[in-house]
Parts: structure tokens; C-alpha cells; sequence
């Protein structure tokens, strides 16, 4: 990871979703909860995309793993399917040994013994047992995705934690760190004054609280 990625973990996904809005990037992937708690991570994009297997049709199991470089984040759209998985154990297993940072599946994972056990990062809709085999497959790699309203592409920026998950194109990092630093500089100041028993109204006005509130329609 370089020195860019390791300071975006310097900032939770509330605050780098601030800096999006101020940006006006639409970064946030809904839905998307972390399956272990207390996991913060930062790395850049693997994309995948599985579709439905039609009748009477094979859905192998896809073979991608050895191919994702050591820091990546997979990334896999799987169109939100609660009926089947494309994630487990041994992929769980695969991924530590490569060190890939984390999964985010917009569906369901499953072996969740297993990957608490192995402390892995993941991301996901829902926990399901059912395989993924012959009842979807690998349609795209390394392609354009899309999670609910928000686009993902091979090498965007991947940012993780408690709060769910966001993204946003890599050539924009340096400004999402100022703006990042800017926000938590003035949320300090805040929390500060709030100690000091000043009300919350006036220290926002003091410290510009507005001007990082941008919202996005």
C-alpha cells in the first residue's frame, strides 16, 4: 500500500463520504455491512460480476483468485442474490495466503465460522449456505460493475469499515484526503468547544460546519 492509501485509513467512511459529497461523487455502496466489526481497510478494486445461469445450462465455480494482486479488494456484483453465494472458505483461505485485503459481494457469502475465524475482512449483503454453482456465473473481470446507484471500475479506491462501504476513483485521492483532514480538523475543533459547554449551534457557525455539509440530490 502506498503512503496516499495507508493516510485514507486516518479517516472513517462517514468522513471520506463528506469529502465525496463536497466533491460531488456519489461514492456510497447501499446495503454493503461488514460481517465482522471493528475492520477499517483501504485498497483498490478487483471488479466481478456473476449472472444467473439460465435452465439447463452449467455454472461452474469461477475461478478468479489467483489472479488478484496482493492489496487488492474484491469487489463482487452479484446483484444483490440472496439464494445463493459466491463467496467461502476456501476462497477465504486463497485470499489470506495472497494477501488480498478484504471482499465486498453485493449478495451473500458464506463459511462465516470459517472467515471470523481467519479475522478476513468482508463485506456483504447477507450470510447464506447455499453454492453459487450451477446457479450463477462469472459473466465479467476486471470490468465496470455497479452497486445500487453507485459505479465501481477495476482500480478505484475501496474504503471499508463499520459504517459500510464507498468508492471513488483513484485520480481524485489527493483531494479526498485535504478535503478528508479539512472535515476531521473541524470536527475536533467542534468537540472541543462542545467540552468548553458551548452549544452545539454556535460552534458549528464558529467552525463553518456548513460549508462540509454539502448533500448530494
Amino acid at each position: 500500500m502506498n503512503e496516499k492509501m495507508q493516510l485514507l485509513l486516518n479517516f472513517s467512511t462517514p468522513i471520506i463520504s463528506d469529502a465525496l459529497d463536497i466533491l460531488g461523487i456519489n461514492g456510497g455502496l447501499e446495503g454493503i455491512t461488514p460481517l465482522i466489526s471493528g475492520q477499517r481497510i483501504v485498497g483498490e478494486a478487483f471488479t466481478l460480476e456473476f449472472k444467473e445461469v439460465k435452465e439447463g445450462e452449467m455454472g461452474p465455480a469461477a475461478e478468479f483468485i489467483d489472479e488478484v494482486e496482493k492489496g487488492k479488494i474484491i469487489v463482487i456484483s452479484n446483484h444483490g442474490r440472496d439464494f445463493c453465494t459466491v463467496w467461502g472458505g476456501i476462497l477465504t483461505y486463497v485470499a489470506q495466503q495472497r494477501g488480498i485485503a478484504g471482499c465486498i459481494i453485493d449478495g451473500a457469502c458464506r463459511d462465516i465460522d470459517e472467515i471470523k475465524q481467519a479475522n478476513f475482512p468482508m463485506f456483504c449483503r447477507t450470510t447464506y449456505m447455499k453454492s453459487g454453482k450451477n446457479r450463477v456465473y462469472l459473466s465479467s473481470k476486471q470490468q465496470k460493475i455497479q452497486i445500487e446507484n453507485t459505479a465501481i471500475f477495476p482500480g478505484d479506491i475501496i474504503c471499508a469499515d463499520d459504517s459500510g462501504v464507498l468508492c471513488f476513483p483513484y485520480n481524485k485521492i489527493d483531494e479526498v484526503l485535504t478535503i478528508a483532514q479539512q472535515i476531521k480538523d473541524m470536527e475536533e475543533r467542534i468537540i472541543l468547544d462542545l467540552e468548553q459547554l458551548i452549544p452545539l449551534k454556535e460552534a458549528r457557525i464558529r467552525h463553518n460546519y456548513n460549508k462540509f455539509s454539502k448533500r448530494l440530490s
